[in-house]
């Protein structure tokens, strides 16, 4: 397995379809959409780790891979995202598209590490309707191992899946604390500070991380008005603080924001 060294990690997302290169490859870690129109060669030559986005409990009903999906995997919509599907991730084909298919055509590219994301959803259906969604929590644990033993070269970073980390904290090399201290605000208008309670209670889901030995690096990734220095200063300094890698970016991730020194 990768091993990330316990040091300041300079690390971003960017989920457009173009940016320049070099300024990417200033970064440790890179995390870019597989549809990035950008050299994946170039970025890595650097030295960076570009992780490649994907989900593993949705997917989205525009995804020309959905042609490829047996029916009977796709789950009801996310409310809270039009258009995006949960998905059955007990169900053999899911894995297979996954294993077969997907992070092929990523490694293809030249991605030489994943982002693991949406791996809250099987555990949060299961706690839902623990009749229907037996065994997700489980499913969801098996394919992340699964990935390690088939890509044991491949850097793996989960975005949240906080009630995974006690059992798959030895198998990924980092963990994303996704709107830890700010997200953007509700009906997507402004940014809001996320409330100490909240706060309290993702630094003790993340404690399987920090305990770990060596402790897994948590990469904090918070959205602020990139326009407002001040706070974002003082984002990037809390985050220090708890001891973890920051990165404050825009609500739709569009764009690179550099930290002002």
């Amino acid at each position: 397995m990768s091993a990330v060294a316990r040091k300041p990690i300079r690390w971003l997302a960017f989920y457009g379809a173009a940016a320049e290169e070099a300024v990417l490859a200033s970064y440790d870690i890179v995390v870019l959409d597989p549809a990035f129109r950008g050299s994946i060669s170039v970025v890595a030559s650097g030295g960076a780790r570009v992780c490649g986005y994907l989900s593993l409990g949705e997917i989205s009903m525009s995804d020309a891979l959905v042609a490829q999906l047996d029916p009977a995997a796709l789950l009801p919509e996310n409310p809270d995202w039009p258009g995006i599907h949960r998905v059955d991730i007990r169900h053999p084909a899911w894995r297979s598209l996954i294993l077969d298919v997907r992070i092929p055509a990523i490694a293809a590219q030249g991605f030489t590490g994943l982002m693991l994301d949406t791996l809250d959803s099987p555990p949060y259906l299961e706690q839902l309707n623990q009749v229907c969604y037996r065994g997700m929590r489980a499913a969801a644990i098996e394919l992340v191992a699964s990935i390690r033993t088939r890509w044991p070269d491949m850097m793996l970073i989960m975005n949240r899946g906080y009630a995974l980390l006690p059992d798959i904290a030895g198998q990924i090399d980092a963990v994303i604390a996704e709107s830890l201290m700010t997200s953007p605000g509700p009906l997507g208008e402004g940014f809001t500070w996320v409330d100490r309670h909240q706060l309290d209670q993702q630094l003790a889901l993340l404690q399987p991380a920090t305990r770990r030995n060596p402790p897994l690096p948590i990469l904090s990734l918070d959205y602020w008005n990139p326009d407002d220095t001040s706070t974002m200063a003082e984002i990037y300094r809390r985050e220090r603080e708890f001891g973890h890698h920051p990165y404050v970016a825009t609500r739709s991730l569009d764009r690179i924001v550099s930290e002002s020194r």
